[in-house]
C-alpha cells in the first residue's frame, strides 16, 4: 500500500511540477487582438458590463472634480472676505462661512468618488469571476468531449495549466488589470483637456516630460523581464525538485541520498537569489531614472507655474495663474505622467493575457475525432453479441506501425472469450477499439449486427462494463467510487456489488466504513482492494457485455479465486471478453483467442491449444509447468 501511495503522490507531484514550470514559461502574443475572442463571454452580462461603466464615469469624473476642488479651496476657501476674488464670489455663502461649505462640497465629491469607485471596481470584479467561470466550464465541458486522440498529442500537464494557469492570467486582465487601464485612460484625456484650458504652455510641457520620464523603461525593461522571468524559472525548478523528493521521502532516505536532495534544492535556491538580485539591481537604477527625471520635470512645470503666480498677484489678479490654479495643474500633470506609466508597465500583462486566450481558445477549437452520426441507430435490450471483421488499426501517433492487422472474431452473446499473448499484441487495444476511443482504419466492430460507427459513443459504451488494469479511481468515499458504475444505484445495491467483489470485509474496516474519504486516487488503498473496487464498480454497472482487462492482477491467490467465482457468475448472464497474462485465470473460458504481432495466430480452448503446441503450449509451459 505504501508503495502506491508513493507511485501517486510521486505522479502528483510531477504533473503540479510541470504545471508550476509551464506557468513561468508562458510566452507573450504579438498584440492584444486575440482578447478580442473574450468579448462574447463578457457580452453574456449586458447589465453588468453598463453598471461598471457608467459608475467608471462617474468616479472619473469626481476624480477631475477634486482637482477643481482644491482649486476653489485654495483660491477662495483660504482668504478673508476682503481679499476674495471675483470669481470665487459666486460660491460665497455668507460672511466668514465660505470656507466650511468648500471644504463641504470637495468632501461630497471625494465621497462620490470613493462610493463610484468601489462600485465600479465590484461591478468589474463580478464581472471578471463571471467570465472565467464560464470559461473554465465552457473548456471542461470541450475537454470530455474530446477524443483519446488529443490527449495523445498534448499532455495532461499542459491542459490543466490551460486551465487553471491561462485562466488566471485572463481573470487578472478582466477583473483588474482592464477596469485600471480604463479608468487611466479617461482620467489621462480628461486631464489633458482641463489642462490646455488652464495653460497650453504648461500642457505641452508635461506632454514632453512624460516620454522622458518612461525612457528608462523602454531602455532597461526588456532586460528587467529577461531577469524575472530566468528567476522564475529557478524558482519552479526549486519548488518542482523539493515537491520530487518529498513525496518520495522514503526513497530518498532507502538510498541516504538527503545530502545529496539538500545541497541540489540549495543550489536551485541560491540561482533564484542571484537572479533576483540582478533583477532589483536594474530595477532600482530603473526606477532611480524614473523618479529624477519626472521630479525634475515637474519641478520646472512648478517653477514656470510660480513664476505665473507672481505675475497674477503682481497684476492683481489680471493676468497669469492663482495659487489654486496651479495646484490643480500639478496634480493633474502629476497624475497624468503617473497614469502614462501604469499603463505601460500594464501593457505587458495585456500581452501576456492575449497569449493565454489564445491558448485557451485553441482548446475551445478543438473538435473530437470521435462523433456520433447525424442519424445514429439505437442499442436496446442488447443481447451482447460482438463481431470483428477485417479490423486493421494504427494509433495516430504512430501510423506506419500498425498494432492490429486484419483480424476477425465473433463472440456469442453470453460467450466468455479470453484473449491471450505477449505485451504489444493488440489486446488492449482491441478494447479500446470496441469502446470506440478510436476509429478502426479497415473493417467494422459490431455488437448485435450493429456496427459501432454508427451509434453514438454515449450509447455504444453503456453496453460496456470495464475492469482495467491501472484501475482508475477517484477521491472521494468507497460508496461514491462503487456508485461510480451506475448513477443512482442505492447503497444496498452498492454493498452487494461490494460483496460480490469480495471488497465488502475490508470496506466494513475502514474508519468510516463506505464512508471513508479514500484521498486522491484512492491512495489510501493497496493494490488489491483498488481493483476490488474496479470491480465491484463494474459489476454495479450490470451492463451486457464486461471487458476485463488483467482485471485480477493485483490480488492475492485466495481474493483471485474468490473475484474469478463472482466473474463466472456474472459471465452466465453477460457477454464476458477478458484479457490475462496469468493463464490460470482463462482455464474455463469458452474460446481463447491467442494474438501476436497483432494478429490472431490460434483460437481454441485450453486443452486444444497445449494440444497444437504453439504458442500458447508455449506460455502454457512457462506458467504452468515451472511453478
Amino acid at each position: 500500500m505504501v508503495d502506491n501511495i508513493d507511485e501517486s503522490r510521486t505522479e502528483g507531484a510531477a504533473l503540479a511540477a510541470s504545471i508550476e514550470l509551464d506557468k513561468d514559461k508562458r510566452g507573450k502574443a504579438r498584440s492584444v487582438k486575440p482578447l478580442r475572442m473574450l468579448l462574447p463571454f463578457v457580452g453574456r452580462y449586458p447589465l453588468i458590463v453598463a453598471l461598471f461603466l457608467i459608475f467608471l464615469a462617474i468616479a472619473t469624473v469626481m476624480n477631475l472634480g477634486i482637482s477643481f476642488a482644491a482649486r476653489i479651496v485654495l483660491d477662495c476657501g483660504l482668504v478673508g472676505d476682503k481679499e476674495l476674488p471675483e470669481s470665487c464670489m459666486r460660491y460665497a455663502v455668507g460672511d466668514g462661512s465660505q470656507m466650511g461649505a468648500y471644504f463641504k462640497f470637495a468632501l461630497i465629491i471625494a465621497i462620490v468618488m470613493a462610493v463610484s469607485g468601489a462600485l465600479r471596481f465590484y461591478f468589474i470584479s463580478i464581472l471578471g469571476q463571471r467570465v472565467i467561470a464560464d470559461l473554465r466550464k465552457d473548456v471542461y465541458d470541450k475537454l470530455t468531449t474530446l477524443s483519446t486522440e488529443f490527449y495523445e498529442r498534448i499532455h495532461t500537464g499542459e491542459v490543466l495549466s490551460r486551465l487553471t494557469t491561462d485562466t488566471t492570467l485572463i481573470e487578472s486582465i478582466i477583473g483588474s488589470s482592464f477596469s485600471f487601464a480604463l479608468r487611466h485612460i479617461a482620467f489621462t484625456i480628461g486631464a489633458i483637456i482641463i489642462m490646455f484650458f488652464i495653460n497650453m504652455k504648461l500642457t505641452l510641457l508635461v506632454m514632453l516630460i512624460g516620454p522622458l520620464a518612461l525612457l528608462p523603461v523602454m531602455l532597461v525593461g526588456k532586460r528587467i523581464r529577461t531577469h524575472s522571468k530566468d528567476s522564475q524559472n529557478k524558482l519552479a525548478s526549486a519548488s518542482s525538485r523539493a515537491s520530487e523528493s518529498l513525496s518520495a521521502m522514503q526513497t530518498v532516505q532507502a538510498f541516504t541520498r538527503e545530502a545529496k536532495e539538500r545541497r541540489d534544492f540549495s543550489e536551485a535556491v541560491e540561482g533564484t537569489f542571484t537572479a533576483h538580485k540582478k533583477r532589483i539591481a536594474i530595477r532600482s537604477l530603473m526606477t532611480f531614472m524614473m523618479v529624477s527625471l519626472g521630479l525634475a520635470g515637474i519641478v520646472i512645470m512648478i517653477w514656470y507655474g510660480a513664476t505665473e503666480v507672481s505675475k497674477s498677484k503682481a497684476s492683481g489678479g489680471q493676468s497669469g495663474m492663482s495659487r489654486g490654479t496651479l495646484t490643480q495643474f500639478g496634480w493633474l500633470s502629476f497624475q497624468v505622467v503617473s497614469s502614462v506609466g501604469f499603463l505601460i508597465g500594464t501593457w505587458t500583462d495585456f500581452l501576456r493575457a492575449s497569449g493565454a486566450t489564445e491558448r485557451v481558445m485553441e482548446l475551445l477549437e478543438e473538435e473530437p475525432v470521435i462523433t456520433a452520426p447525424d442519424t445514429p441507430s439505437i442499442l436496446e435490450n442488447t443481447q451482447g453479441a460482438v463481431a470483428f471483421k477485417n479490423v486493421s488499426f494504427a494509433y495516430p501517433t504512430r501510423p506506419t506501425e500498425q498494432a492490429i492487422r486484419d483480424v476477425s472474431f465473433s463472440v456469442k452473446a453470453g460467450e466468455t472469450v479470453a484473449l491471450v499473448g505477449p505485451s504489444g499484441a493488440g489486446k488492449s487495444t482491441l478494447f479500446q477499439l470496441l469502446l470506440r476511443f478510436y476509429d478502426v482504419d479497415a473493417g467494422q466492430i459490431t455488437i448485435d449486427g450493429i456496427p459501432t460507427h454508427k451509434l453514438t459513443p454515449q450509447n455504444l459504451r453503456q453496453q460496456l462494463a470495464i475492469v482495467q488494469q491501472n484501475t482508475p479511481l477517484f477521491s472521494g468515499s468507497a460508496m461514491d467510487n462503487i456508485r461510480y458504475g451506475r448513477e443512482g444505484a442505492s447503497d444496498a445495491d452498492v454493498i452487494l456489488a461490494a460483496k460480490a467483489a469480495f471488497a465488502h470485509e475490508f470496506i466494513e474496516k475502514l474508519p468510516e466504513g463506505y464512508a471513508t474519504d479514500l484521498g486522491e486516487s484512492a491512495v489510501t488503498l493497496s493494490g488489491g482492494q483498488r481493483q476490488r473496487l474496479a470491480i465491484a464498480r463494474a459489476i454495479l454497472r450490470d451492463a451486457p457485455i464486461l471487458l476485463l482487462d488483467e482485471a485480477t492482477s493485483a490480488l492475492d491467490a485466495e481474493s483471485e479465486r474468490a473475484v474469478q467465482h463472482a466473474f463466472e457468475e456474472m459471465s452466465k448472464t453477460k457477454t464476458t471478453l477478458i484479457i490475462a497474462h496469468r493463464l490460470a485465470t482463462v482455464l474455463k473460458a469458452d474460446r481463447i483467442i491467442v494474438m501476436e504481432d497483432g494478429q490472431i495466430v490460434e483460437t481454441g480452448t485450453h486443452v486444444e491449444l497445449v494440444k497444437n503446441n504453439g504458442l500458447y503450449a508455449r506460455l502454457a509451459h512457462l506458467q504452468f509447468d515451472t511453478a
